[in-house]
């Protein structure tokens, strides 16, 4: 049996690797996006989710923007 700084050593792992891994599953739900113009602005953004730009989501606060799932 370790010591206690073992035990805390592999619980530090392996909560970094939970955090870790909540990151990657949020990073890989992020849509990709496509060019074109805005629905809602009229202005060309080099990536649309569904076909609303990053500067109108923000502002609608709608999808990802402002931490908020759609």
């Amino acid at each position: 049996m370790g010591d206690e700084i073992d035990l805390t050593n592999d619980r530090i792992i392996a909560t970094t690797d939970s955090a870790i891994a909540k990151v990657r599953e949020a990073a890989a739900n992020i849509p990709v996006g496509k060019p074109g113009d805005c629905m809602d602005c009229g202005e060309w953004s080099g990536r649309l989710v569904e076909g609303v730009c990053a500067p109108c989501r923000d502002r609608l606060q709608r999808g990802y923007a402002k931490g908020r799932v759609a």
